[in-house]
């Protein structure tokens, strides 16, 4: 069994039903996705076995209760408010732990780093929970257990998309809120880091944060950058390598004076990963969308781009295999081992092939 973390704003309730998984004690995870986007952001982890894990009773959900408001309330002082566990907390100093651990000693007391990245993932369009625990089931697979890989955990950030392919205008609308809800985590962690390295003086570690969204995933971020501005927060570079692949985003999206502009604010690099054959990208340029699809042709003007980004151009890969994968060419960043290599390089901080 292997365990990674999620952050949702999925529908998490004690009713009971049907629709409804069991995740802790006392509550219920809605499997459909058939909700409307919430602000509220559970945490939690979700333990697998990743050999035999296909089906959603295969992984094991567990969200954290949420912090009891009449304790908070009761509590005198702001000290006893910093005590209090909450989830986003714990989830994000069992992250710090796992990177100070990593750094171990030689017999002959040398240190040897041994990394301990962190890669952050958000799904696209049409994933109910589901089809999101499968994708980190294939993500643990092609990024986690390679030995060339700096991969060690996984944070999926799932939110309620629907496995409808006719509710893609309900999924564009949750995803723009989802963003708004992302950001809040975004602030949450900057905060984490604060009273971590700058009040409690506690020493920094060599692990990296990684972020990588898919097809609709990417509008999901495009929202939380502009959820980030909007509350007046300052990044400040809190990934390392972020990663743009299929994205079902205006081409132009990059560009100034949209909100995806800053996005090499918060990050070293930024890589957009491109398909000139991605159909799927295909049918959303042509009915459903104005213009087109970065995932598609990349930036529309790669003179306007900031520094630090590149367009790392796959169209003509040859090992997208499969009846669906080598006709839609949308998955190719687990389907491709040639993407896939590329991808854990550029997460070293290596250079990519495809990249112009």
């Amino acid at each position: 069994m292997v365990t990674h973390y999620v952050i949702t704003n999925r529908e998490v309730t004690s009713r009971k039903s049907k629709n409804y998984i069991p995740v802790n004690e006392t509550e219920f995870m809605r499997k459909d996705g058939d909700e409307e986007a919430r602000h509220n952001l559970r945490y939690g982890t979700v333990s697998f076995d990743p050999k035999k894990a296909k089906k959603l009773k295969d992984f094991n959900i567990q969200i954290i209760p949420e912090v009891d408001e009449t304790l908070l309330a009761s509590y005198a002082d702001d000290k006893d408010v910093n005590k209090a566990k909450f989830p986003s907390t714990h989830i994000f100093n069992e992250l710090y732990e796992s990177g100070i651990k990593a750094s171990k000693k030689s017999p002959g007391g040398d240190h040897i780093k041994i990394s301990e990245d962190i890669m952050v993932f958000v799904h696209g369009f049409k994933s109910d929970l589901e089809t999101a625990m499968q994708t980190l089931c294939e993500l643990h697979k092609k990024y986690v257990e390679p030995e060339n890989s700096t991969i060690k955990h996984l944070v999926l950030f799932t939110w309620p998309a629907k496995k409808k392919l006719l509710k893609y205008r309900s999924d564009a609308y949750d995803a723009m809120q989802s963003g708004f809800a992302l950001a809040r985590s975004m602030a949450s962690l900057r905060e984490f880091f604060k009273k971590k390295f700058v009040e409690e003086r506690k020493p920094l570690c060599d692990q990296k944060i990684h972020l990588m969204c898919h097809s609709m995933g990417n509008r999901v971020l495009e929202n939380m950058v502009k959820g980030v501005q909007d509350i007046g927060l300052d990044i400040n570079s809190i990934f390392g390598e972020i990663l743009l692949v299929g994205a079902d985003i205006d081409y132009y999206a990059l560009e100034r004076p949209n909100p995806l502009y800053r996005l090499i604010d918060f990050g070293e690099r930024v890589h957009v990963y491109y398909h000139n054959k991605d159909q799927a990208l295909g049918i959303s340029e042509l009915t459903k969308n104005a213009f087109n699809r970065l995932g598609r042709w990349g930036a529309k003007n790669s003179v306007n781009l900031a520094d630090d980004i590149y367009q790392c151009d796959v169209t003509e890969i040859d090992d997208d295999k499969g009846i669906l994968h080598d006709t839609v060419h949308h998955w190719y960043y687990t389907n491709s081992p040639s993407v896939v290599d590329d991808i854990i390089e550029v997460m070293k901080g290596g250079n990519s092939i495809f990249s112009m």
